[in-house]
């Protein structure tokens, strides 16, 4: 059953035993500040049953625990331990100092409901409101959306044939042990698989890994238990789970058969999986040289906002450009505003992906690549191409003998022998037959692109991009470098709560620079300044009382700013005008 938090506050609550004075411009006293409409119970109804069970924990306040724990990149244990006995977390739960909010059980009983009812969507969203409530992301009109993405390091831990192939059995046989009633341990000796008792199969091997032959002889091993173990779930309940698939994806992508017997394949599996802890992962290449393994955080972002409407959770050997056009309809569904432009880098600039978004009325503007050689030839830039004449021309001036249509849409023209007496050959081609020049199926569009981003416009338009980027900044000081979690689901939820907490403190930064406190402000845990600036604005428009006609609670405000009772008209030193 749901649990309510009370209308009215503990009576020993942090802020009334002690005087607690947040440091103004915290998350946490920026937090405190809101934390009474921020979330209501009735926003996780679908998580409870209405009925049966005892109250639980309030909602309201776990959703706000989760935030805090975000921000500070604590662990279970702890986020538990600092809501009672950090006085600026119980500041924010309303809650006595010294008592817990949770077990942690209860934490992770929550956000596994989170990921389950797609509760985290819920809490991202609320930091999209809370902008649109502010101001600063406007409702209704069209907005421009920025998009990159960033690498993941995944949870699982990443193994070589060997062991993963031992991962992979254990994971299966714990299934299997679990079915049949009996410990792990006893179920692999009674099936002659006690080798996959230890932590590691290769430490546990007596062999010389010198000797070739010995290594096989232990892959033939592994690969016959794994087979074995497959051969006892066949047929059954466990046959599609996870943990079988896994097992068949490991032994169809490192190992391969030859005259009877076993033997690792040569090279990487395009879509190798390298963890069996965490099958979501994959080897990923942020640049050439750059690899990692994981997945990537894909976020799109409104520029002038700096407001991230949309995030989601790639493989990490996927494209930037995949599913970017889905993160871009997702961003503009939050937003509650039609995306009209997008802008992306180097990697968002492919035909396809240009074409994909002119599809769906959204323009992509990304830089296109500069034709360039690398043999230090003659670039393709070089040449005049006509698409409306269907002519490419040479510098010299020399036109293409022979046009050829390929399947894909794309032509080919090739100078043939007009090459032969050019005095310009030696720099512009090798080939006895002349030079040969490829035009893409939508050349049209790559060269408006190259047309837009020479210019003046294009380029300050692509350097709005760099707004992305310094949220991306801001994501990785929140954890996202690093997956908490195993599974793509999991680190989803890791991604939407980094999100939310970075919204919200754009937001409140925002409304302090702008000098406008949050919108339903409620808390007692105000600065000095924040004090003096509500009561100087009760009462500058007032005549001037004398002590006996001030009330009860300016007088408590007097005596807490250590103003003198005889100060007539004056100002403070943050310029407030004072009459009293």
């Amino acid at each position: 059953m749901i649990g309510k938090r009370g209308a009215q506050a503990s009576l020993f609550d942090v802020g009334n035993v002690y005087p607690v004075r947040l440091r103004p411009g915290s998350f946490e006293a920026q937090l405190a500040s809101v934390s009474d409409r921020l979330f209501r119970d009735e926003d996780f109804q679908e998580m409870y049953d209405a009925r049966i069970g005892r109250p639980s924990v309030p909602p309201s306040l776990l959703a706000l625990l989760v935030l805090l724990q975000t921000e500070s990149g604590v662990s279970d244990e702890e986020c538990v331990e600092r809501s009672g006995c950090d006085l600026r977390w119980a500041a924010v739960l309303r809650r006595p100092a010294g008592e817990p909010l949770c077990a942690k059980s209860t934490l992770q009983l929550f956000r596994a409901h989170l990921v389950l009812h797609d509760g985290v969507r819920k809490v991202f969203l609320r930091s999209i409101e809370e902008a649109r409530r502010a101001g600063l992301l406007k409702k209704g009109s069209p907005v421009r959306v920025a998009v990159d993405t960033k690498p993941m390091i995944g949870r699982g831990a990443v193994e070589d044939t060997y062991n993963l192939l031992a991962t992979a059995i254990v994971k299966l046989s714990r299934l299997l042990a679990k079915e049949a009633g009996v410990e792990l341990s006893v179920w692999l000796i009674s099936h002659g698989l006690s080798r996959y008792a230890s932590s590691s199969v290769k430490g546990s091997a007596d062999i010389d890994w010198s000797d070739e032959g010995a290594r096989r002889e232990l892959l033939d091993q592994i690969v016959a238990d794994a087979r074995l173990v497959l051969a006892l779930v066949s047929g059954g309940a466990l046959a599609s789970c996870r943990e079988a698939e896994v097992l068949r994806s490991v032994l169809l992508q490192d190992v391969t058969e030859e005259d009877g017997s076993v033997a690792l394949k040569d090279g990487t599996a395009r879509d190798r999986m390298p963890s069996a802890t965490d099958p979501d992962q994959r080897h990923g290449h942020k640049s050439k040289r750059g690899k990692f393994t994981g997945h990537k955080t894909a976020i799109a972002v409104e520029p002038e906002s700096q407001i991230i409407a949309s995030a989601c959770v790639l493989p990490g050997n996927a494209a930037d450009a995949s599913g970017a056009l889905d993160l871009v309809l997702d961003a503009g569904e939050n937003a509650e505003c039609p995306v009209d432009e997008v802008v992306g880098d180097c990697a968002y600039g492919n035909p396809e992906t240009r074409q994909e978004f002119a599809e769906a009325g959204i323009e992509m503007v990304a830089k296109t690549p500069t034709c360039s050689n690398s043999t230090g030839l003659l670039p393709k830039s070089a040449f005049t191409i006509d698409l409306d004449a269907n002519t490419v021309t040479c510098p010299e001036g020399q036109w293409a003998v022979r046009c050829s249509l390929r399947p894909d849409g794309s032509r080919v023209f090739r100078f043939g022998a007009v090459c032969r007496p050019c005095t310009r050959r030696a720099l512009c081609t090798r080939s006895r037959r002349g030079r040969v020049v490829s035009v893409h199926p939508h050349e049209r569009m790559l060269q408006e692109a190259r047309a837009r981003q020479r210019s003046a416009q294009g380029r300050a338009l692509l350097r709005k991009r760099i707004v992305v980027e310094h949220r991306l900044a801001r994501l990785a000081q929140l954890g996202i470098g690093r997956a908490r979690y195993f599974g793509h689901i999991r680190t989803r939820l890791q991604i939407l709560l980094a999100c939310a907490v970075a919204n919200f403190r754009r937001t409140w930064n925002w409304l302090a620079v702008c000098g406008t406190p949050p919108e339903g402000t409620n808390s007692p845990f105000l600065s000095p300044l924040d004090l003096l600036r509500r009561l100087c604005a009760a009462i500058q428009d007032q005549p001037r009382p004398g002590w006996a006609q001030l009330t009860p609670k300016r007088r408590r405000l007097l005596v807490r700013l250590r103003i003198p009772p005889t100060v007539a008209t004056g100002r403070s030193k943050a310029g407030f005008r004072l009459c009293f």
